[in-house]
């Protein structure tokens, strides 16, 4: 389990979850800025990104905002899962292109 805090020393995300996906974290990063919006990008390389959801960073073209939402409040399901879905999501529709 690991915390993380913003400038103020405050906890945004408590990270509980073990990722369930095979993938290493330069893949990752690699999937992020090939798919990325232009906005998505700005505002995680330039503002942290550590409480954003994949929505905001991909765009809702490719995650669907509402059912992100229903699973985060729904489901219960962390920040780490919500992620590795959404990496793994994209990293299967380049696969089968």
């Amino acid at each position: 389990m690991s915390n993380v805090y913003d400038m103020d020393g405050k906890k945004k995300v408590i990270i509980t979850e073990n990722p369930s996906i095979n993938i290493t974290y330069k893949e990752i990063m690699k999937i992020i800025i090939e798919n990325a919006t232009e906005e998505g990008c700005h505002k995680i390389f330039c503002n942290g990104g550590v409480d954003m959801c994949p929505s905001d960073v991909f765009g809702t073209e490719k995650i669907d905002k509402k059912q992100e939402e229903d699973i985060c409040n729904y489901e219960s399901i962390g920040c780490t899962k919500c992620w590795t879905n959404a990496v793994e999501k994209i990293r299967e529709e380049k696969k089968s292109k």
